[in-house]
């Protein structure tokens, strides 16, 4: 939610440059929203929401990621005091100027809040309470059903993540003769651990009784969502590239994918262009009417023609995704702090206790 927030008050675009004064005037204007946004939405309940997080992560049996989170925790507690700080300064200029240096100072602090407020969100969620579990013989009788169902195609997931045991969870559609039941299951889908914990009537109900998520894995630590961003040509294929960089969520590169591979009456996708574009350097090589041209243009109709069959593929691979989450151990770097690096390896072998005599080995006098 508080990610949402500073989405909507910072929203992603390409990059823009600083020395043009039009784009330093859009700067100015996001600082100027990201500073509202953490006033008007976080400011007002962070050190709580920083409070339950550490709880959380406390009362959660022991995991790798733990050590990970609570640095971030401190992060994040380390931009609120100095926004505090900064907020409670007297100001030295008049407005506007002062208001202009002040969010420039929280901009730092207010970026990272947007950035891995996802994290706390998370994690402050773990309190909530759950509901009570299937009785045994249910569970295995749900279970099979699930089995069943996979092995028909019959399981739609429509969402997954992984619990404070580090459990995968998936919501799910079980279909039955035409009826449709809401199921929560653990495990990986279509694996012998895959059981389910809950059937309910609605997702909403799924969700509200199942173990709540802990923050979703990143697959870049050093990803920035909201950083500055130096202008690139290729706009539509590094944000797709982006898109996949800050994905937490498999849904996330399965637009990418779709994205790149479209190939509609409305849009064309950067895979369809680079085969039109193939397409028409073939038949300008044709038109040479030269046997090198010729040569040319059927080469780059066979490529052309592989474009087609790979932006298939890419389409079947996109399916073939699912519903998934990146596991909670591949946590982002935290922005002000720094994560203790581990201890170096040595060669040198500690010295042991000094060797006994063997039995008759003293020299005689």
């Amino acid at each position: 939610m508080i990610h949402a927030r500073f989405e909507s008050a910072h929203p992603r675009s390409p990059g823009i440059d600083p020395a043009r004064p039009a784009d330093a005037g859009i700067a100015r204007g996001r600082r100027r929203a990201g500073a509202e946004a953490f006033e008007r939405h976080v400011s007002p309940y962070a050190d709580k929401l920083l409070a339950a997080a550490r709880s959380a992560v406390d009362a959660m049996p022991p995991a790798r990621h733990h050590a990970a989170w609570r640095l971030l925790i401190d992060d994040l507690a380390h931009a609120t005091v100095e926004i505090q700080r900064i907020q409670s300064t007297p100001d030295s200029q008049s407005e506007p100027d002062a208001s202009i240096v002040r969010d420039f100072q929280l901009w730092p602090y207010v970026l990272a809040w947007a950035e891995r407020s996802f994290i706390i969100s998370d994690l402050a969620e773990q309190h909530r309470p759950t509901g009570p579990p299937l009785p045994r013989e249910e569970q295995h009788l749900w279970t099979e059903r699930a089995r069943a169902a996979w092995q028909r195609g019959d399981l739609d997931a429509t969402e997954a993540w992984y619990s404070a045991d580090n459990e995968l969870i998936t919501l799910a559609h079980l279909v039955e003769h035409d009826d449709s039941t809401v199921v929560v299951l653990a495990g990986e889908l279509g694996s012998e651990q895959m059981r389910v914990l809950g059937r309910y009537d609605t997702e909403y109900e799924a969700e509200r009784a199942s173990p709540p998520p802990v923050p979703a894995g990143v697959l870049r630590p050093d990803a920035r969502s909201f950083g500055h961003r130096t202008p690139e040509p290729e706009a539509p294929v590094a944000e797709l590239i982006r898109q996949v960089d800050e994905a937490r969520h498999t849904g996330d590169v399965y637009m990418a994918l779709l994205d790149a591979a479209e190939d509609s009456g409305f849009s064309r996708a950067p895979l369809p262009r680079l085969a039109e574009l193939i397409g028409r350097a073939a038949k300008f090589a044709d038109a040479l009417e030269t046997k090198q041209g010729q040569r040319t243009a059927a080469r780059l109709s066979v490529l052309a023609k592989q474009l087609d069959v790979l932006r298939e593929e890419l389409e079947s691979a996109a399916q073939d995704l699912g519903v998934g989450v990146l596991p909670p151990h591949r946590t982002p770097r935290p922005i002000f702090h720094t994560s203790p690096a581990p201890p170096a390896l040595t060669t040198t072998l500690p010295a042991g206790p000094a060797s006994p005599h063997a039995p008759g080995s003293a020299r005689c006098r």
